[in-house]
Parts: C-alpha cells; sequence; structure tokens
C-alpha cells in the first residue's frame, strides 16, 4: 500500500518531469565536454613525433634479464613481507593455521603485488649480478660493499620488505612521508627478522638520505615519482619507477608538491588521536580534528621546482602547458571505471588514455637522458593483467655504470 501511493505521489509531482530533463540535460553537457576533451589529447597525441631512442615499452619476460623464472620464491617469504598476505594493520602474525587452507588462494589484486615486486627484482637481480662482478655500477667505488637501495614512498612496504627480504646482500632505506605507513615498515621487517632495513619518515624532496646506488619508486603519486628520479639523478644513482596518478601532476603544473597545490610538508596525527574517531564524536570534534590536521601542514623550505614537460623533447612539441596538462589528466580518466554522468569507458576512450600515459613516461624517460642518463623503458611482468596506468616501468643509470645490466635489459634477440 505504501509503495503504491509513494509511486502515485511521484506521478503527480508536477516537477518530476522537468528534473528528469535537467538530470538528461547535464548528462549530455558532461558527455559533450569529455568527448571535446578526448578530441583534444587526441589531436595533441597524433602530431607528437616520437623521441629518436623510441617509443616502445619492452615485455620484461622479452629482455635477456629474464631468465625464465620469477625471481621470488613467494612460498618462502614471510607473511609480514609479502604484498599479498600483508594485513592492514600489519597484525599478519595473528593469521591462525585454520586459515592458512583459504590463505593459500591468492587473488588477482594481490598476484599483480606480487608480479610487480617481481619486475623491480629481475632489474635488481641484474644490477647485484654486475656488482658482483665488480662492473663498478654502484656509487662509492668499492665493489666489495653492499649495494644501497633506497624506496621513495615506500607506503607501509609492500615493496621495501619483499626486495629486502629477497635480497638480503643489499640495504634498504624507505622514505615514507605517513607516520603511520613509516611506523608499519619498522613493524613488518623486525618481525621478518629484516635487519637490512631502515625506515626514515619524510617528503621525497626533503629527507636526508647518505649516498645510495639504486632508487626505486613503485606509484609514487604524481610528482612524487620526478622527484624520485631527480633525487637519483643528483646521487648520481640508477632508478626504477613504476609511475601512477598521473593526474595528480596539476598539482605540480600549480607549482605545488605531490599532493598538494601548495608546496607544503605532509605530517600526519598518529591514528586514533583524532576526535571524531572517538565514540559519539559530533560537529564540534570533527571541526577540531580539522584544525589540528590544518596545524600540522607547514610550508616546506625551497626544493628543487619540478616542471612540466621534463624534457626538451616533449617541451619543444607542445603549444602551452595547458596541453600536457591535457595529457596527464587524460592519462588517468582513461583507465577510470568510469567517466562522470556517463556509462564504462568505450575502448576508444582507453586507448586515448593508453597513448597520453605513454607520452608522459616517455616524457619523463627523455628527460633522464637529457641529463646524461641511459635509460629502459619496459613494461611490467605480466602487463597484460596489470591496469594500464599502472603497467609501466622506467629504468635509468648514469651513462657508463651498469653497463651489462642495462644491456641485458634490452630486447633478447631470437636465436
Amino acid at each position: 500500500m505504501a509503495a503504491g501511493t509513494a509511486t502515485a505521489e511521484a506521478g503527480d509531482d508536477p516537477n518530476a518531469a522537468r528534473r528528469a530533463q535537467k538530470k538528461a540535460h547535464k548528462a549530455r553537457q558532461r558527455r559533450r565536454k569529455n568527448e571535446r576533451r578526448h578530441d583534444a589529447v587526441r589531436a595533441i597525441v597524433s602530431r607528437l613525433a616520437p623521441p629518436a631512442s623510441g617509443d616502445a615499452f619492452t615485455p620484461l619476460e622479452k629482455t635477456r634479464a629474464w631468465d625464465g623464472a620469477p625471481p621470488i620464491d613467494w612460498s618462502t617469504m614471510r607473511a609480514s613481507c609479502d604484498p599479498a598476505k600483508m594485513a592492514y594493520d600489519g597484525d599478519e602474525a595473528s593469521a591462525s593455521a585454520a586459515n592458512a587452507a583459504s590463505a593459500a588462494v591468492v587473488t588477482v589484486r594481490a598476484k599483480r603485488k606480487r608480479w610487480q615486486v617481481e619486475s623491480f627484482a629481475v632489474v635488481l637481480r641484474e644490477l647485484q649480478r654486475e656488482h658482483e662482478r665488480g662492473g663498478g655500477g654502484g656509487n662509492g667505488g668499492d665493489d666489495a660493499r653492499r649495494l644501497k637501495v633506497v624506496d621513495f614512498g615506500a607506503g607501509s612496504g609492500n615493496l621495501t620488505l619483499p626486495l629486502a627480504a629477497a635480497f638480503p646482500s643489499m640495504d634498504f632505506v624507505a622514505v615514507e612521508m605517513k607516520r603511520r605507513s613509516a611506523d608499519l615498515v619498522s613493524q613488518r621487517a623486525a618481525a621478518a627478522g629484516l635487519s637490512n632495513v631502515t625506515v626514515l619518515c619524510g617528503m621525497i624532496e626533503r629527507a636526508e638520505i647518505a649516498p645510495f646506488d639504486v632508487g626505486v619508486a613503485l606509484h609514487a603519486c604524481g610528482n612524487a615519482t620526478d622527484h624520485s628520479i631527480a633525487r637519483c639523478v643528483r646521487a648520481n644513482a640508477a632508478f626504477l619507477v613504476s609511475p601512477c596518478c598521473i593526474g595528480k601532476l596539476k598539482f605540480s603544473i600549480a607549482g605545488g608538491s605531490s599532493f598538494s597545490a601548495n608546496v607544503v610538508d605532509y605530517k600526519d596525527t598518529a591514528l586514533g588521536s583524532r576526535p571524531e574517531r572517538e565514540a559519539g564524536a559530533g560537529a564540534a570534534a570533527t571541526k577540531a580534528s580539522e584544525d589540528a590536521r590544518n596545524d600540522d601542514v607547514v610550508v616546506c623550505p625551497p626544493v628543487e621546482a619540478i616542471t612540466h614537460p621534463r624534457s626538451r623533447w616533449l617541451s619543444t612539441q607542445l603549444a602551452s602547458e595547458n596541453e600536457f596538462a591535457a595529457l596527464a589528466a587524460a592519462a588517468d580518466t582513461g583507465h577510470a571505471a568510469g567517466v562522470p554522468g556517463g556509462d564504462a569507458p568505450s575502448d576508444d576512450v582507453l586507448d586515448i588514455g593508453r597513448a597520453a600515459k605513454t607520452q608522459v613516461e616517455l616524457d619523463r624517460a627523455e628527460g633522464a637522458r637529457e641529463a646524461g642518463y641511459v635509460v629502459r623503458t619496459l613494461a611490467v611482468l605480466n602487463a597484460a593483467e596489470a591496469p594500464p596506468n599502472k603497467s609501466d616501468l622506467i629504468v635509468g643509470a648514469r651513462r657508463g655504470r651498469w653497463r651489462d645490466a642495462f644491456e641485458r635489459l634490452a630486447v633478447a634477440v631470437s636465436a
């Protein structure tokens, strides 16, 4: 009875038809706006000449560095170091034997996380081999010493910890701006008995880091990837980055940081200390929490400015900063689950997104080449199973260093 009454009332509503028309009109406006944006990006991409080094992203499986087997044995990996088994709160040890059967089933998402780690491990394996042969690729001039790897934007350790477990002869430094995440890395490293992991809580661009040999960054958002590469270039270190969140480059285009249009530091309060997390907290408590978080944001001292495009190759071909912003936006929206107010993206939209993402990553690679680096643009392991905006791997080293390793990262020639 109630449902029928509600339907009758809706049918009698003289404004219902008008609201429906207005909603449909807005949807058409959004659709036309998206179409114009996609057409503009398509036009930009179509006129870009590829760099002299080429525009291919070679699958890691097709390089000589791929030995036909994964570089990590996950069956022997401690749960606190396995991204497929890490718990949100870091309490991996609480998993009981009763859950062993279900734990053996690895989800697609968990497999992707492992493949991402393995992609970095394939490259590190080559660097380690050359270092052990006395190739002199690392900094410091002592080939007998341990290689030092810095993980920029380490999060809670999804990359640092399995790599540290797989390469006990290397030392790892996890740089993470969020205190809670940094503490989780320390907690998990201790649980796994890893003595080759150090944690620094700070911004990528500001953290005080001793000389290092290799910098890695997995899904460092926006210009955090560019700051990671820049720090490696300044340190004459090799770099391995797999970028994502290209749309966040809008912040650095505006002169800001990786997460804000303003150059600010990131500090967050300890988990559980925010008033709104207390039972029954209301609007006043929420406002107090917001004020506390605002107090935690401070202006950074000057750091190296990140500008876009990163290379002369791309900057000389774009008519304005707005064109790069359009590429960056398309590189993310082309892979979204849907477009605002519309249906799932078409194959054409996905293709535009992939093409835009390629140009942004080639720009990063060319920028490093122009700074005196040898660069390989690669696709992560099982790239076809990865989200398109998380399938690229850019590897670079100062020209003249790590020669053997970079030769093996080239396409394997079939016999």
